[in-house]
């Protein structure tokens, strides 16, 4: 007897909660493992809506392989903010009086001293603390926007109108600069 993915699924979610937290190391000190299971669940839906297992064994070697891919695809994405931290940082800084994240001048260049540069280190760990206490939709909005993806394509994954999108996005930048003063400040 075969079963599909959506029905598998949920009998495995404690297992995956498991391997995730065996699994994830520093991940899950941005993301907690609800959300990556959840994240998880809506990849193997995606990619094997058409799979049929033969058995539950089976289904959990195909599921632990596509955790693992989600997981090392969610490091990369993390490892890659960090190597451009002055994209994060520009959201954080006040936009004089603009809401759009792209016309913030970008920070002085490299050319700088220990001090400053070690100024600008620690603004950029602040600026993704404030990133990581985010609600999930603020923090990939904001991701999003650093990852300068259209605003056409943030709307199609939020599953709004393009409007509403744009409205969302400057909300969600908006709680970032809150955060990031508030813990600047602190």
């Amino acid at each position: 007897m075969t079963s599909n993915v959506a029905d598998l699924l949920p009998g495995f979610h404690g297992d995956l909660a498991a391997y995730v937290r065996r699994r994830a190391g520093r991940l899950l000190q941005r993301e907690g493992t609800e959300d990556l299971v959840q994240s998880i669940h809506a990849r193997a839906l995606e990619s094997g809506a058409d799979l049929q297992f033969p058995t539950r064994k089976a289904f959990l070697a195909w599921l632990y392989k596509v955790a693992a891919s989600h997981l090392a695809d969610r490091h990369a994405y993390w490892a890659a903010l960090r190597r451009e931290p002055d994209r994060l940082l520009r959201i954080t800084r006040d936009g004089a009086g603009t809401r759009d994240a792209r016309s913030v001048p970008e920070p002085a260049g490299d050319a700088t001293g220990p001090g400053t540069r070690a100024g600008r280190d620690e603004e950029s760990r602040l600026a993704e603390k404030a990133l990581s206490l985010l609600l999930p939709r603020d923090r990939s909005l904001v991701e999003w926007s650093v990852a300068d993806l259209p605003l056409e394509e943030q709307a199609e994954r939020l599953g709004v109108s393009y409007t509403a999108a744009r409205q969302a996005r400057a909300r969600a930048l908006e709680r970032l600069r809150k955060v990031f003063t508030t813990l600047r400040r602190g």
